[in-house]
C-alpha cells in the first residue's frame, strides 16, 4: 500500500471559527496540531488537578489526561470529554485530484469543479507526545504566554495532536484495519534520516487559514534540533498563524515533521519561531497509547557538517542574556560580544560553552553601547582549544553573499547543563557599509553578540540588533558589526596587550550616523 500525503485545511466551524493547516494520509486519516483547540478547551480557573472530581469541567479533564500523556478517545461517548469534543463541528478542505487541471483541459471543459473540496470530518483521538512535551516544557521555562494563568494549558495543547477521519464508520467497524494502517505509516518512517541543523526542508501550509493561500510552499533550513533524539526542531523560515499542523518535508520530499507553533511571547514581546515536532516520535507515542506494539524508533542526533556549536558561549550578565564567540587574534584568545549584553567593564559575567560553565572578565566594552560598534571583549579560559576559536574574515562582504547568523534565541535555560543548543539561520547580505552589515538572516532576542559566519566558518560580523521602525521589529532585517572594519584594532590590541588601544573602537560621527540610519548631511538636488 502506497502512502499518499496531502496538504489539507482543517476548520472548526463553531464560534469562534478556527482554521489551520493539517495533513491527510491516503485520503483517510487527518493529523494536525492541538493548537486548533485553544479557543475551545479552556479550563475554568482556578485549574483543578483532580480530574475525578465531578464538579470539574470537560476541558479540565481533557487537559489533565493530556498532561499525563493519556489518550483522549472522542469515540467513547460515555465520557464528558468525548461529549464536549463531539459538540464541535470539524470540516476538512483539500484537493483530491492527482494532477492539477491544465489550461487546455479547462478550456475544453469549463465545468470542471473547483480545485478544493470540503468534507465533514470526525474527531477520533487527541494525544500528547511524552518525548515532545518534555523537551518543549524545558525550552519554555523562560517563555510566557499572553495569559499567564493558562500557560500550562496552552503548552499541553501545543504538544498535543488531533487524529480525525472522513470515514468514521470504516474506522470504528474495523479497528484491525486501522491498526494495520498505522503500522504501514510506521514502516514508512524506517526510511527517515536524522534531522540536522542546516538541512534543507520544505513546508506546505495555508497561512492565516485562508483558502486563497492553500498549499503555499516555504523552503528553508533547520536552525536547531532540540533534545537528545531530536524530537523537536526549529525552522529558519518564519511562518504566520494558521500554519500550525502543516507538514515539513526533508530534501527527499519525505514527511519528517509537523509544525506545532509559529509564535511565542517573551517579556511581552511576540517572537516569531517556527517549531516542528518530529513526526516519528509523535506517531510512536500515539501507537503506544493505543496499545499497538511498534518497533522502537531511534533517530540519533548528529552534529551538522558546519562546526559552529563549539565556537559560541551563552552569556548572562545583570539579568541580560546574549551570545559570544571565541576568537583568536595573533596568539591571544578572547570572547567577542556586544556591549549591551555586559554593560560594564571590570566585572565578571557567567558563561556556558559546549564543554561547561565558567566566569569571564569584561576586558573592555564600548561605553556608547546604543550606537555603532556596540562591541565588548571578554577573557577566555586558558584551556580553550585553538580549534574552538574562529578566524576573522579578511575581505569585505559582498551583496548577495550567503551568511549564517548564529546564537541562542529564546530557549536557553541555564539549569539545563547538558542541553547546549545554539541556533543557526542562513541568510544573505542585503547591504554593506563600513558601519554595518545588513542581512536577511533571522536574528532575535538572545542572539545579540553572536557571530555572523561566512560559508567557510570565518566570523564576518557581530550580530547586534534588528531593524525597528515605528515600534515594529523586523527579525529578518538586522545589523552586524563588520569584522573587516575593526580587525586592525583587534590585531593591534593582541600585539600590544594594551586595553587603551580598544578605545579606537568608539565610532566617529560619520559611522554613527550611518548606523542610526540617519540621512546624509547634504542631499544634492538636480
Amino acid at each position: 500500500m502506497l502512502l499518499k500525503i496531502r496538504h489539507a485545511l482543517l476548520e472548526v466551524t463553531n464560534h469562534p471559527n478556527s482554521k489551520q493547516s493539517a495533513i491527510i494520509i491516503n485520503n483517510e486519516l487527518i493529523i494536525t496540531s492541538g493548537c486548533i483547540l485553544l479557543p475551545y478547551v479552556r479550563p475554568i480557573l482556578p485549574f483543578v488537578a483532580d480530574h475525578t472530581n465531578d464538579n470539574v469541567c470537560a476541558s479540565t479533564k481533557i487537559i489533565h489526561k493530556l498532561q499525563q500523556c493519556r489518550l483522549v478517545n472522542a469515540q467513547d461517548v460515555d465520557t464528558d470529554e468525548a461529549h464536549f469534543l463531539n459538540t464541535l463541528s470539524y470540516q476538512v478542505t483539500f484537493d483530491r485530484r492527482k494532477l492539477p487541471v491544465s489550461i487546455a483541459e479547462r478550456r475544453r471543459n469549463p465545468n470542471i469543479p473547483h480545485i478544493l473540496t470540503r468534507y465533514g470530518a470526525k474527531l477520533l483521538y487527541i494525544f500528547s507526545s511524552n518525548e515532545i512535551s518534555r523537551n518543549l516544557h524545558k525550552m519554555l521555562n523562560s517563555l510566557t504566554f499572553n495569559e499567564s494563568q493558562t500557560k500550562e494549558h496552552n503548552e499541553v495543547l501545543i504538544t498535543s495532536f488531533l487524529v480525525l477521519t472522513m470515514r468514521p464508520d470504516k474506522t470504528t467497524e474495523s479497528p484491525e484495519k486501522f491498526e494495520r494502517f498505522l503500522e504501514h505509516i510506521a514502516h514508512y518512517l524506517r526510511y527517515i534520516h536524522t534531522i540536522r541543523p542546516l538541512d534543507d526542508v520544505l513546508t506546505m501550509c495555508t497561512p492565516f487559514g485562508l483558502e486563497n493561500f492553500y498549499k503555499t510552499i516555504n523552503i528553508g533550513k533547520v536552525s536547531n534540533v532540540i533534545g537528545k533524539n531530536g524530537s523537536l526542531f526549529v525552522l529558519s523560515n518564519n511562518l504566520p498563524l494558521g500554519c500550525e499542523g502543516s507538514a515539513v518535508f526533508n530534501d527527499k520530499l519525505r514527511l519528517t515533521g509537523l509544525i506545532i507553533s509559529t509564535t511565542f511571547q517573551r517579556n511581552n514581546e511576540n517572537l516569531q519561531m517556527t517549531m516542528a515536532a518530529n513526526f516519528a516520535y509523535l506517531l510512536r507515542d500515539f501507537m503506544n497509547q493505543l496499545g499497538i506494539k511498534i518497533t522502537s524508533i531511534t533517530i540519533p542526533r548528529e552534529p551538522s557538517n558546519f562546526a559552529w556549536e563549539r565556537t559560541m558561549v551563552v552569556i548572562e550578565a545583570n539579568g541580560n542574556q546574549g551570545t559570544g564567540t571565541f576568537v583568536k587574534v595573533q596568539n591571544k584568545k578572547f570572547i567577542i560580544t556586544c556591549s549591551h549584553v555586559v554593560f560594564q567593564v571590570n566585572s565578571k559575567v557567567y558563561c556556558r560553552g559546549v564543554d561547561g560553565e565558567f566566569e569571564a572578565d569584561v576586558l573592555w566594552c564600548n561605553p556608547n553601547y546604543d550606537t555603532a560598534f556596540d562591541v565588548a571583549l571578554l577573557s577566555a579560559p586558558s584551556n580553550i582549544p585553538t580549534r574552538y576559536c574562529v578566524r576573522m574574515a579578511q575581505t569585505k562582504p559582498c551583496l548577495g553573499q550567503t551568511v549564517y547568523n548564529a546564537g541562542f534565541p529564546y530557549f536557553v535555560n541555564f539549569n539545563l547543563k547538558y542541553d547546549f543548543n545554539p541556533s543557526i539561520f542562513q541568510g544573505r547580505i542585503i547591504k554593506y557599509t563600513p558601519a554595518a552589515i545588513m542581512s536577511d538572516g533571522c536574528v532575535q532576542a538572545g542572539q545579540s553578540g553572536g557571530p555572523m559566519f561566512d560559508e567557510h566558518g570565518n566570523i564576518m560580523g557581530v550580530c547586534v540588533s534588528n531593524i525597528k521602525m515605528d515600534k515594529v521589529v523586523y527579525p529578518n532585517i538586522n545589523n552586524a558589526i563588520p569584522i573587516v572594519t575593526i580587525r586592525s584594532i583587534l590585531e593591534n590590541y593582541a600585539k600590544t596587550n594594551d586595553v587603551l588601544v580598544l578605545n579606537n573602537l568608539v565610532a566617529n560621527s560619520d559611522i554613527q550616523r550611518i548606523w542610526s540610519l540617519a540621512p546624509p548631511p547634504v542631499i544634492s538636488k538636480l
